[in-house]
């Protein structure tokens, strides 16, 4: 069964985006002068720099963060200070010195610095060109959400548009189309999926249909016109999809997939209990049958982990994520949040390459070598 937005949830929702929105400032790098790591000073009014907007600074001021961490232990607050203050002297001399300030102007401080005039598209003008798409090719609003960094996603399907996968009797798809609006990104429309056997709902920045939109000008619009009448003429289906779900199901994902999945979930919101998400991402499992074989998995290095099978496939991984986001009802976590785990489960799904793509499960040499060790040592050198 297909479940929609009402009107009136839907329009809770808009209001709450538009109330999202960041303002933004362009200003010259030479107007602001840094207090500390938390704070600048613009037209003579400190402002509070969020942790994330403080290393936007350091990187387009081509800092590493480590190195300015390591300065700050050695120097002191102040002696970073001064390093970027250094550093920004020697950026305003060269050409790149605009940069977009956004600003929450609830919690009043800077939350990001992007680069001059990048992804400049209100939410309210984000929403507005969405609806006019929405309408034009009938598509019904199942989820939307917004985040206070400004941050917009509306997933929207095609009820009379359906992909089945061949040879998955279960795996019948509604498509249709995931409108996106980030300060970083702009505006983007991407495939969107509900799985119809539970609601799971999937989309990817991943898709090769995904189209990113920074500015509307009238040329920009006649290109996402185009791009539009081509996913609607596929249906919106993502090009390769049956194939990517069918590799997903037989390609099992490794211990470090698993982990990574886990600790995307449960980064997602701070609420989220480690032990009620094994319904979803059964590390403990994996790691217990490890350690019944007398294994240690915390003891793996990367490359062990990407190649220790978890016996989970990659698309009951995927599942799990989208399960959780899209039907779980014990944790209150935001329609923002449910809609980057939806992005993330995607994202898994569109690997060009799994760990464990590609691995030989034959080993015609277990318990066994090739040469016998008079062999050995003679090609060791080890016989005259």
């Amino acid at each position: 069964m297909l479940t929609t937005l009402s009107n009136q949830v839907y329009q809770e929702r808009k209001a709450e985006a538009i109330a999202n929105q960041v303002l933004r400032k362009e200003v010259n790098l030479s107007e602001l002068d840094v207090v500390d790591n938390t704070h600048i000073r613009l037209d003579g009014v400190t402002i509070e720099l969020s942790n994330h907007a403080f290393g936007k600074l350091l990187s387009r001021l081509r800092i590493p963060k480590a190195f300015a961490k390591r300065f700050e232990d050695g120097f002191g607050k102040d002696g970073l200070r001064q390093l970027v203050q250094m550093m920004k002297t020697m950026k305003v001399s060269g050409r790149d010195q605009m940069v977009t300030l956004l600003v929450d102007h609830k919690e009043r401080k800077i939350s990001d610095i992007l680069p001059h005039n990048y992804a400049s598209i209100s939410n309210e003008s984000f929403v507005d060109f969405a609806e006019g798409y929405i309408d034009q090719y009938g598509l019904e609003v199942t989820h939307m959400g917004s985040d206070p960094r400004g941050g917009v996603t509306i997933n929207t399907v095609s009820p009379n548009s359906l992909l089945q996968i061949p040879g998955m009797k279960d795996e019948l798809f509604h498509t249709g189309v995931t409108f996106r609006n980030t300060p970083e990104r702009g505006l983007e429309v991407s495939p969107f999926l509900n799985r119809l056997v539970c609601t799971n709902g999937m989309t990817s920045t991943q898709f090769d249909e995904t189209y990113g939109l920074h500015q509307l000008t009238d040329r920009n619009i006649d290109q996402f016109n185009d791009h539009m009448l081509r996913l609607a003429s596929t249906g919106f289906q993502p090009v390769g999809m049956a194939d990517q779900v069918r590799k997903a199901n037989i390609t099992n994902a490794s211990v470090g997939e698993v982990e990574q999945a886990l600790s995307r979930v449960l980064g997602a919101d701070k609420s989220l209990d480690y032990d009620y998400m094994q319904r979803y991402i059964p590390l403990n499992r994996v790691n217990n049958a490890y350690s019944n074989k007398g294994v240690n998995t915390a003891e793996l290095t990367a490359k062990q982990r990407s190649t220790a099978n978890s016996g989970l496939s990659v698309w009951e991984l995927v599942n799990g994520i989208t399960n959780f986001a899209s039907n779980d009802t014990r944790f209150k976590i935001s329609d923002n949040t449910r809609g980057n785990l939806m992005v993330a489960a995607g994202n898994l799904l569109m690997k060009k390459d799994y760990d464990m793509d590609g691995l030989l499960t034959v080993d015609p040499f277990a318990g066994g070598q090739l040469l016998n060790t008079q062999e050995s040592n003679r090609i060791m050198g080890n016989l005259n």
